[in-house]
Parts: C-alpha cells; structure tokens; sequence
C-alpha cells in the first residue's frame, strides 16, 4: 500500500493542492481585459480526457513546432500560455476571473458558467473528446444495479464537474434520492480524483464515478472493474470567455482551425501523442522517471476508452441540461444555440 500512495497517492494529492492554490493566485490578480495582448492563455486538466491540451502544452514545453508551440506556431504573431486546473468550476472561475482566454473543461461547468452569466460569458469553440469516464466499484463488489447504491456511498471528482452530474443524473433516473445538501438515499461524495484510490481501497466509499486516467488506475491499482460506461458521452470541450473572443476574432478563428488540425494529427499520430501526454503527466503531477513505463500503461489502456472529435454535440450538451436541473445543480439555462461560437464576418481564416 505504502508504494501505492508513494506512485499516485499522497504525492498526488499535495500536487493537486498546489494546482487549486495555483489557481487561486491566479484569480487574485488583475482581471483587467487587455484588449492588445499577443498571448493566448490556456486551461487544461491533468486527465487523459484532455488529450489535445495536454499535447500541446508538452508540445509547447519544448518547444516542439519550428521553435515554438502548437498554437503559437498556428497563430501567426501570439504566444501561448498554460495554465492547469483539476476540476471545471475552477476552470470557469478563471474564465470570469479573464485569467485564461481558452479552457479545456467538461460540459456540466462550462454550462453553469453560461447559464450563471446570463449566456454572456462563455462559448463553446469545438468538441474534443466522447467518453473516457465510468462508475467503478470494487473487484467482487455486489453493486450491480442503481437500486444497490441504497445507503452506498460514490465518490466523484467536484461538486458540480461532468462526472458529479452525470453520476446524480443517473441515481435520480435509477429512483434514488441523493440531495445535494444529504441524506436521501445515498451519498455523493465529491472528492479529488487523487484521493479516490486511497479511499476506494480502505473502503471508504462504495465506488468512484471518475474519468481517466484514473478511471483506468482504478482498474489497475485496486482490481475495479466498470459498472457504467458512457463511451458517447460528452466528456471535453474546447470554450472561450467571450471578452476575448470580441478582441480577437481572427485568432479565435485560428484557435479553433488549430484545434481541428492538432485533434486530426492526434488520431493519425496516437504513439507519438501517447508519448507527449505520458511526459506532461509526469511533468505536472512531478512523477519519478521509475514511474514512466506505469504511467504509459495507464495512458495506452485510457486511450481506448476515448473517441477524439471537433464535432459539437448539441444533443449531448441538451442532455446536460436536463441532467444538471435535474440535480438541482443548474437553474435557467439560455438557448444552448447561443453558446456556439459564431466568428465574426469580417475575420478571416488563415489557411493551414
């Protein structure tokens, strides 16, 4: 256990810890728009279901594209930025807060921050990625069906992130009540994806609804197996905060083709991606080079759990609509047509 918690355990943990104070420090500074600025600041998570962000901040950590990175080389005269976050309300924090201008993020925050803002605030850019999320129970747990969740306990990643929704959507259409505020039926207990190993193995909690990597750890570390897979669900988005989009609409333009021509270069290129995510996953959760050859196991069974895309699926964010106020974790939600990104007219488009 001990060599557990020492590969993806506490050290896991601290690391998180510092990504959320991160990411306080960040809104903690001025949120003033600078309407000149040369450089695209860029969210992403540390999940494999943030393939394309975790590619291309790898990409620009080295400088990989003739000198520079991904976006900076596909956007004539900007550079890039990153910055990481582990859940999608922090995420949308930093999108109001104008402390990013482009995130990575599930479906459910960037919702919220959409319907929250009155439809002013935020715009979904393209798809990313399908699936890559399950509900895992423990190796020979009786869990087979919703009804058995009575008096269990789930663990999820964030009050209020894609998987805390889609697992209180799924209880709530099973009969099951599980407030927001507790008691009910069962208990959804929203903890970081790093404690959820720890917890699942001491039997703290019944099961994790998750998203890999760790979705495929779960498997590997504590012999879990999936009881709900969701392979065309709606797991990544690309969005912008709309300030930003104003300012700038032909490099939002270009964002958006970059985006399109990294995810096509991704799925004809999948070793050679594996291998950039593996090293930003080690660079970011400060991983030993021991740790590696575990790390690309992990990341090449995620992969197959995933389904890479640019397309949008409106029906898909509907759904996460009626499942967000269905959870009385979301209100009113402005028409979801208006949440697509329309470029301006007068922009062009740099062909690539």
């Amino acid at each position: 256990m001990a060599s557990l918690l020492g590969l993806w355990g506490v050290k896991r943990l601290l690391t998180a810890i510092l990504l959320m104070l991160g990411s306080v420090m960040l809104l903690s500074q001025c949120s003033r728009e600078d309407t000149d600025s040369k450089v695209i600041r860029i969210g992403c998570f540390p999940n494999v279901t943030h393939v394309q962000g975790l590619v291309a901040r790898n990409m620009w950590r080295h400088k990989s594209c003739n000198g520079k990175g991904w976006f900076e080389n596909e956007v004539p005269g900007y550079t890039e930025e990153w910055y990481t976050f582990n859940a999608g309300p922090t995420a949308m924090e930093a999108i109001f807060g104008k402390t990013v201008d482009v995130t990575y993020v599930g479906p459910s925050p960037a919702l919220n921050a959409y319907a929250v803002s009155a439809g002013r605030e935020v715009r979904v850019l393209a798809g990313a990625v399908n699936g890559g999320a399950a509900l895992m129970v423990p190796n020979g747990s009786a869990l087979s069906t919703a009804a058995d969740f009575k008096g269990k306990s789930i663990a999820t990643p964030q009050l209020g992130n894609t998987q805390d929704v889609s697992c209180r959507a799924w209880l709530i259409r099973h009969g099951l009540n599980c407030p927001l505020e507790g008691g009910g039926d069962c208990r959804v207990a929203p903890t970081p994806n790093a404690m959820q190993l720890q917890m699942m193995t001491q039997g703290e909690v019944d099961a994790c609804w998750t998203v890999e990597p760790w979705v495929t750890r779960l498997e590997q570390k504590a012999g879990a197996r999936v009881l709900v897979n969701e392979p065309d669900v709606v797991t990544t988005v690309l969005v912008s905060r709309v300030g930003w989009l104003k300012h700038h609409p032909q490099a939002a333009q270009q964002v958006t083709a970059a985006h399109a021509k990294l995810t096509k270069w991704i799925m004809e290129h999948p070793e050679e991606a594996q291998r950039h995510v593996v090293d930003e996953l080690m660079h970011l959760t400060q991983s030993d080079e021991k740790e590696r050859a575990e790390l690309e196991s992990i990341v090449k069974r995620a992969w197959t759990r995933m389904t890479l895309t640019n397309t949008l699926d409106i029906a898909g964010l509907e759904q996460f609509v009626k499942d967000g106020q269905s959870t009385g974790l979301l209100d009113r939600v402005p028409p979801i047509q208006n949440m697509l990104y329309t470029p301006e007219p007068q922009a062009s488009t740099t062909a690539h």
